[in-house]
């Protein structure tokens, strides 16, 4: 039968792309009345409000692709697509909610706050496995896999998005060569950390551990990032300019992005803790509150420019 024919059942990649497009646009406005009432809790759960996006999701996509909904959400409903088995059957409530974990879990965790401990014990390992696998899978799948139109997610809940109005048709069987790049993704993913474990043991990389986690232990902040950066301007008049900068962007717990004078005490901080930030052209810190839930995010941001010959007495 030939991939035409078969398209008639199998839902065809951008209807899915659109269906999860009014999805996603629908669990934004939940996030987002959410947000409006309880804004100053989601700061207080920092990197664990995206738990809360999560749950939201699972009910959403996991009630409404089983049989209870008739495997159709609003935007499915709306494209007239259908979660089914390989019977043209509509799944388990149960099915349903695993098939959306094996989806959502990479891209949720991927982002998330992890601390510099948990990223340098064995928790990267899974991690990494979880996130970059995942990740990678999923749209190799949806991209590629065109005969049964299968990602991750249908190929571990074994199940299909097909056309609700067409009757069944057989289909093709997933190449075997993909099933072989995915399974590349998740071993090289598996491997990655074993070099991040090496790149800890580089002085410079355990100054950057110790600078954040400083900042991080500063009353009034939830996390904080810190990295260098480059940046190169030409001009006709004034040739070539390159700017050394350190940036570190801290996460406050109540909304004072504008304070200078703590800005000016985190970026002495960052200049005790690592002290070639002195060798650099500026030193950047970036205030930041707000929230992240998964299916919603509110930030507010005010960026303080140092020289860091300010600080040229701290020790």
């Amino acid at each position: 039968m030939s991939e035409e024919i078969q398209q008639n059942w199998i839902a065809k990649f951008w209807r899915r792309v659109w269906a999860l497009f009014i999805d996603t646009l629908i669990l934004g406005l939940v996030g987002f009345l959410l947000g409006l009432a309880l804004d100053s809790t989601f700061v207080q759960l920092g990197g664990w409000g995206r738990f809360i996006g999560f749950v939201i999701a699972l009910i959403y996509f996991g009630i409404m692709n089983s049989k209870l909904f008739e495997g159709q959400t609003i935007g499915k409903k709306l494209l007239n697509l259908r979660v089914v088995d390989s019977e043209n059957k509509t799944i388990s409530l149960s099915r349903s909610a695993l098939r959306y974990i094996v989806l959502a879990t990479p891209f949720s965790l991927n982002g998330a706050q992890f601390s510099s401990e948990a990223m340098l014990s064995f928790l990267m390992y899974p991690l990494s496995l979880i996130i970059f696998g995942g990740l990678i899978s999923i749209i190799y799948l949806y991209i590629f896999n065109r005969v049964t139109r299968q990602s991750l997610h249908d190929l571990v809940a074994g199940t299909f998005v097909v056309n609700a109005n067409i009757d069944k048709q057989e289909v093709g069987t997933v190449w075997k060569a993909h099933l072989a790049v995915v399974a590349v993704f998740f071993i090289a993913a598996a491997i990655v950390p074993a070099f991040t474990a090496r790149l800890a043991e580089n002085e410079l990389f355990k100054d950057m551990l110790t600078v954040q986690s400083a900042l991080s232990n500063e009353s009034g902040v939830t996390y904080a990032t810190i990295t260098t950066s480059t940046t190169t301007f030409s001009s006709v008049n004034e040739g070539t300019k390159t700017t050394t900068y350190v940036n570190a962007q801290v996460f406050l717990s109540s909304n004072n992005v504008s304070d200078v004078d703590f800005a000016r005490k985190l970026a002495a901080i960052v200049v005790k803790n690592y002290p070639e930030t002195k060798n650099k052209d500026a030193l950047r810190i970036t205030l930041t509150y707000g929230y992240d839930i998964g299916i919603w995010s509110q930030w507010s941001n005010h960026t303080h420019d140092f020289n860091p010959g300010e600080f040229a007495g701290a020790e």
